[in-house]
């Protein structure tokens, strides 16, 4: 009688963790030329009546298929993670901020920080074409939006590369703050993560205190946030703050970047019969 081959080397290959039966030398003349596919996927019923060969050591000397299993085993490719780099996404830019936004700098600069696959600018339709994986889309968005809105209160394009790329070693900023009316008087405050605010206002509470008719008690808060390495300004007034002649959010809505050169007003420019420019001119100096 002819000795069936053992079951694991009838039904497929060994699993995981199952040992490997010994192969039995098989006669010349019961060699296949080719590799049985359902053997190789744990599939094959036929076991030992099966036309094909059920490993390299059935197969006969010098076949195509016997050349191909001393060939070493590799693994296939995936390329599909490629088609991450076809996506896109487009951001509109204000018509203002486009000279200032879409320059070569900013465009390389956020590459470097999202590792965006590209950044297209498109001065013409005021908008930029992002390319890049998911995450890298919603990063350069999230960005390009963030200084959109900080540019809404005057647009340079460092303001830009410090909302796209803040410096986080910091470690103190000196805000001085130089009158534009006779009517205020000068103040310097140095800010540290420990001391991170100074408040103005008419109440003599503040650290800078502030007289006038439309100034209110609580007015305005400068703070240093040395994890965006930066310095904001936020508006807790009743009649308004105003930076580079736009008011802010009101009521603490929200923080709005201060940087060196901006104007810091206490009441609306615009207001008749009121001073034009009760405020300050603001220097930061950071260290």
């Amino acid at each position: 009688l002819q000795q069936r081959p053992p079951a694991a080397q009838q039904g497929g290959p060994a699993k995981a963790g199952q040992a490997l039966p010994p192969q039995v030398p098989v006669p010349e003349g019961q060699r296949k030329r080719k590799l049985c596919i359902h053997y190789e996927a744990g599939q094959c019923r036929r076991g030992a009546e099966c036309n094909f060969a059920h490993g390299p050591h059935e197969l006969i000397v010098g076949s195509m298929d016997a050349d191909y299993a001393k060939r070493p085993q590799t693994t296939r490719m995936d390329f599909t993670g490629l088609e991450s780099l076809r996506n896109s996404r487009t951001v509109s830019i204000p018509s203002e901020q486009v000279k200032s936004i879409m320059t070569k700098s900013v465009r390389s600069l956020l590459m470097e920080v999202t590792g965006a696959h590209e950044v297209e600018w498109e001065p013409e339709r005021c908008r930029a074409t992002l390319h890049g994986t998911t995450n890298q889309l919603d990063k350069v968005a999230r960005l390009l939006q963030r200084a959109v809105v900080h540019c809404n209160w005057g647009v340079t394009e460092q303001k830009i590369r410090n909302v796209i790329k803040p410096r986080t070693d910091f470690r103190s900023a000196r805000v001085r703050l130089s009158p534009m009316c006779p009517a205020l008087q000068g103040a310097v405050a140095s800010l540290t993560p420990e001391r991170s605010q100074v408040s103005m206002g008419s109440d003599p509470s503040n650290a800078i205190k502030v007289k006038g008719e439309l100034v209110s008690r609580s007015h305005a808060v400068i703070e240093f946030d040395q994890a965006r390495g930066a310095v904001y300004v936020i508006d807790f007034s009743t009649n308004g703050t105003f930076l580079n002649g736009k008011r802010l959010p009101a009521k603490a809505s929200g923080k709005v970047l201060l940087s060196h050169g901006d104007e810091l007003l206490l009441q609306d420019p615009t207001i008749e019969g009121g001073i034009a420019e009760f405020g300050y001119m603001v220097n930061i100096e950071m260290s």
